[in-house]
């Protein structure tokens, strides 16, 4: 007796809507977290480029004396 088909709408249906509800909620929590590191790591930058040029302005102008 061969086996009776089902319809996958249902479960398709199901997968979407977890799919939507994932994206929505989940995944904008990690794009924020990952643009709040991107912030973290742009300012330790800057604050590592400053130190640097400030030191480096003063080696020069140690030179030029």
């Amino acid at each position: 007796m061969p086996a009776v088909t089902k319809s996958f709408m249902p479960a398709l249906a199901a997968f979407i809507a977890f799919s939507f509800t994932y994206t929505a909620v989940v995944a904008r929590h990690e794009g924020n977290a990952i643009d709040n590191a991107r912030t973290r790591w742009q300012q330790q930058m800057q604050r590592g480029t400053d130190a640097m040029s400030a030191y480096g302005a003063s080696q020069l102008e140690k030179e030029h004396r």
